[in-house]
């Protein structure tokens, strides 16, 4: 079951997290007086960064949140993009073999980059297993196959094949 969490940090920015049962960011909302993001949108900038391990010993700096919240804020943050997602769902196809880039590591899996405004994620053991895990670092290449496209996080699906 995932719990939800919020804080400002030291620059005032609102940050609202969902956390896994072992205590681990799955996605985080950044809400600053001029922006709104996520950490499936903002990858590059660090500071909207997902929060690396185990944030037991962080919760009682926090204050709970509910679901209810961090979904409302997750529709906010994506919202401008809707229009370019469509978009993107109509130039790819379901099947489709792309290349990429590898960003970054989320629990979730492998965040990478392939040229467009939105990002792929793509299961690590698997893309560990077809390319070895001397190849799992960021900025590698892999070439990888479109499975689906979550709506909810604006980001493509991959699979190795």
């Amino acid at each position: 079951m995932k719990s939800y969490f919020k804080y400002k940090d030291e620059n005032n920015t609102e940050c609202f997290l969902e956390l896994d049962e072992e205590l681990y960011c799955e996605r985080a909302i950044y809400k600053t007086k001029n922006n709104l993001t996520n950490t499936y949108l903002t990858i590059e900038h660090e500071s909207f960064f997902l929060p690396e391990g185990n944030l037991k010993d962080s919760l009682e700096f926090m204050n709970y949140s509910s679901k209810e919240e961090f979904d409302i804020l997750w529709k906010k943050s994506m919202i401008r993009f809707e229009s370019n997602w469509n978009k993107l769902k109509m130039k790819y196809k379901i099947g489709e073999k792309i290349k990429t880039h590898i960003l970054c590591f989320y629990p979730q899996g492998i965040i990478s980059n392939f040229g467009e405004k939105f990002n792929a994620i793509s299961n690590f053991k698997a893309c560990e297993e077809k390319f070895g895990k001397e190849k799992m670092y960021p900025n590698n290449e892999m070439e990888l196959i479109i499975s689906d496209f979550d709506d909810i996080n604006k980001i493509v699906q991959l699979k190795t094949n």
